[in-house]
This record gives C-alpha cells, structure tokens and sequence, in this order.
C-alpha cells in the first residue's frame, strides 16, 4: 500500500508540474499575442556534426581489414571520416507568437589523409609497400523548416522545428599502392544529390532588443542511392554510376574490396557481389550562433 501511495504522489506531481508548465506556457503566448508583430531574422550558427557517409566508410573499413589479413599490418590506419564542422545560414520569419518558418544553407566539410607502409608476400617475392590514402567530403544543404515555440519569454525561447532538407554531395578519394600491380593512384570523383529530413530542438536566449544566443541540437536522414563520377588509374577507368564489391586478386587468391564507377552493373568471373553504392548522410548536429533580428 505505502509503494501504490508513494507511486500517486509522484503521479500527481508530475500531473501538477506538467499543468503548471501549461498554464505558464499559455499565459506567455497571450501576453505575447497582444504586442506581437512578424520579424524576420538572419541565424549564424556553427558547430560540429557526425554522419555515417555511408559506403565510402565501409570500402575503407573492408581494405584496412584485408590489408591486416594480407600482409603484416597492424590495422586501424586508414581513417573513416565521421565528424565534420557545420556550418549553416537561415533566414527566419516569425508568422505569430507560435509558428515560424525559415530558409537556409549549410556545409559540411572535412578532409583526411593516411599514410603507412606494410610488407606484403607475394609468392615467391616479398615486397615492401607504402600506401597513401587521401579522401575529402563536402556536403552542401537547403533546408526548408517550420519552427513551434513550446516556451517564450522575455528571455528565453525554446522551440522545435522540423522540415525538409536538399543535399548536394562531393567526394574524392585517392588511393595510392606502391606495388608492381598497382603503379598508379587511383583517384575517385564522385557527386550526388537528393531529399532528405531534418529536425530538432532549439534554444534562445536573449543579449538584446535585436539580438539572441542561440544553441541547437538537430537530427538528419538523407541516403542517397547511385553516386555518380568518374574513376581514374584502374583497368576499369570510366564514368558512372559508383558500385561496390569485391574483385579476385591473384596474388593472395581471394578478393579484395572494390569500388568502380560504371554505365551498368559490373559482372565477371573475377567480380562479386556488386551493387550500386549509397552515401549516407544521416547523422546528428550541435550548433551555437546568433539570432540577429532585421524588424
């Protein structure tokens, strides 16, 4: 009985903050109503955000396995990009105390490079090899969002917004194999394009009449199917769309990751599990910045 008590009053007093946070919220919007005119305003935020990248971090992931399993080494070099500097734009226009929309722009940027040498045993030879591995992402969003206050004050607004986003994407990844079989870079120059989602929750608070902090943590979802571009220094150079799979490598008698751009699905008896590569952008975002309110 002293449990069932213990849990009623723990029910009602959430029941009793939660109404109290209703009445609050409703009594700063109708005061608000009363002087309320449309502003429009310029946000600058900027921060950092992750992102899966999708295919690209499974290639590089697949070669640094093969590599340790192929030659002596260690593993763990060729890095994966994940976390990038974001940076975005937006216009806003407040429609009433309530609802707003805005417009804006972004980028999301990061380059990396890997260098190391390994010894690979290429029967009856063993040969010393260096690698160098050097990709850049950059990622260019449009988003279209519309933001509902849940809490307004004098000083301090919260609020969520959600919307749609436009992702325009490049990539270029060079991969360099100092072996007799592999004398030139391979070099990847792929680019796409597609909708995605957006949304998450945000933060004011205000310095002055026509100025606010602003902190937000935002969410993305956006895969992109069939990046195109153009693949230089294989025996397959061409342009395409960008595959994933695996090709026969003589030498150790097994295959090997590989990514090839191509006017249709590559086939072969020394090529697998082929299919068309997909760059994944979802990932999250925490950005600080400031509102600047024009009128």
């Amino acid at each position: 009985m002293a449990g069932i008590k213990s849990t009623d009053r723990k029910i009602k007093t959430w029941m009793a903050l939660l109404i109290s946070f209703v009445f609050l919220s409703q009594k700063a919007f109708s005061e608000e109503r009363e002087y309320f005119k449309r502003k429009l305003s310029i946000i600058l935020t900027g921060g950092y955000c992750s992102m899966k990248v999708g295919d690209i971090n499974n290639f590089l992931k697949s070669l640094d396995n093969y590599l340790r399993e192929t030659t002596d080494y260690e593993g763990g070099k060729i890095e994966t990009l994940h976390y990038f500097p974001d940076l975005s734009l937006e216009l806003r226009l407040d429609l009433s105390s309530r609802f707003a929309v805005s417009l804006g722009m972004g980028v999301m940027s990061k380059k990396g490079e890997t260098g190391f040498d390994c010894t690979g045993i290429f029967p009856p030879y063993t040969y010393y090899r260096s690698y160098y591995v050097k990709q850049e992402i950059k990622v260019l969003p449009l988003t279209l969002k519309s933001c509902y206050s849940i809490y307004s004050s004098s000083k301090v607004h919260l609020y969520f917004n959600f919307g749609l986003a436009y992702f325009f994407s490049k990539f270029s990844l060079i991969i360099y194999e100092s072996n007799p079989l592999m004398p030139l870079p391979v070099t990847y120059s792929i680019s796409s394009r597609g909708p995605g989602l957006i949304g998450g929750i945000g933060f004011e608070y205000n310095l002055a009449n026509f100025l606010a902090l602003v902190f937000e943590a935002q969410g993305r979802y956006s895969k992109l199917r069939g990046p195109e571009g153009n693949t230089y220094g294989t025996v397959e150079d061409g342009g395409g769309v960008l595959y994933i799979g695996e090709k026969y490598y003589a030498a150790h008698n097994r295959f090997r990751p590989y990514l090839i751009t191509s006017s249709s699905k590559p086939s072969g008896g020394d090529l697998r599990n082929f299919r068309e590569a997909v760059m994944d952008l979802s990932g999250l975002s925490l950005k600080l910045g400031l509102r600047i309110k024009l009128f």
